[in-house]
């Protein structure tokens, strides 16, 4: 009997920890492709929210490749409170 209750414990109990550290790992490597998202558009267009850009000329060759995302991004960004406190927060500084 206890055998049985191993051999379908055992496998349950795997599989649940198996998926909680792919759940949780994806949600941080979700996170770091957002902010490199982040951070690309904003060297590229940062004209958009007021960075100026000295070679902005150029960037606009790329325009029709990100223009899709632009609109979400540029959504992200105005709902931030504090972009620069955000990103300074990912770092353990202390006072």
């Amino acid at each position: 009997m206890k055998i049985q209750v191993k051999e379908k414990i055992l496998p349950f109990i795997q599989e649940f920890l198996e998926a909680w550290h792919r759940t949780s790992a994806t949600g941080v490597l979700r996170k770091e492709a957002f902010d490199s998202n982040d951070n690309f558009i904003i060297l590229l267009f940062g004209d958009l929210l007021g960075i100026p850009n000295p070679v902005s000329y150029y960037t606009l060759e790329l325009l029709p490749y990100l223009a899709e995302e632009l609109e979400g991004w540029e959504r992200r960004m105005q709902n931030r409170k504090s972009i620069v406190a955000e990103k300074f927060g990912q770092f353990d500084f202390c006072c």
